[in-house]
């Protein structure tokens, strides 16, 4: 028995794990809802039944606010889209390989559009209860301007979790205790930005040195 069985039960819980657009997640002052309008982008390829033991590390990239909502890391948590510890330390591996940022690893392996995240608050957390999840690995992802196939040649095969039922209060503060929230500018997403870095601080050890 999970905490969040109830949740996980339901037939819209392993729709949405596999991509289905019910809508796009929309973060209210009465919680997360969908709005309606079908087909489907992102997810799961084949999602598989996964229990999440109690004291569980998990991780979560959200948004923040830098797009004007307030940078609340329980916003962050009620997402239901995670990693574990396992898939992250892969994407850790991917991004020094690529010499790019984990923020901009985490959306080529997991497939995150610009439009759907800024991904400018990371969250860690441990689960205060046994949860079950479904877990597999990532669909293409069609965004407004780019799409982003999380098994394209070099990737490594990551598996995300969708765990249902965080989106509820109540149930995610019987769930999850958030650890750390870790704030990024958007830019930490977007290609180049380690190499940017370099040479911006490059530039001001030059300054210092001059002064």
């Amino acid at each position: 028995m999970a905490l969040n069985q109830e949740a996980f039960d339901r037939i819209e819980s392993y729709e949405l794990a596999k991509g289905r657009q019910f809508g796009r997640l929309k973060h209210t002052g009465f919680g997360d809802k969908y709005m309606p309008d079908g087909g489907y982008n992102g997810g799961i390829e084949n999602p598989e039944f996964h229990p999440i033991p109690l004291s569980s590390l998990l991780i979560r990239f959200g948004g923040s606010a830098w797009k004007g909502s307030d940078p609340f890391a329980g916003r962050v948590a009620a997402g239901e889209w995670w990693l574990d510890y396992d898939n992250l330390v892969r994407i850790v591996e991917y991004a020094r390989a690529i010499d790019e940022t984990l923020a901009y690893a985490v959306r080529q392996t997991c497939a995150v559009p610009d439009d759907w995240s800024d991904m400018t608050l990371l969250i860690t957390g441990y689960t205060r209860s046994p949860l079950w999840a479904y877990k597999g690995l990532g669909n293409v992802a069609f965004g407004k301007k780019v799409t982003i196939d999380p098994k394209s040649p070099g990737k490594p095969a990551v598996e995300q979790l969708y765990i249902p039922g965080l989106n509820d209060p109540d149930l995610r503060r019987q769930a999850l205790i958030v650890r750390t929230a870790t704030f990024l500018h958007p830019a930490m997403s977007k290609p180049g930005a380690l190499a940017r870095m370099r040479e911006q601080t490059r530039i001001r050890e030059i300054l210092q040195i001059k002064s």
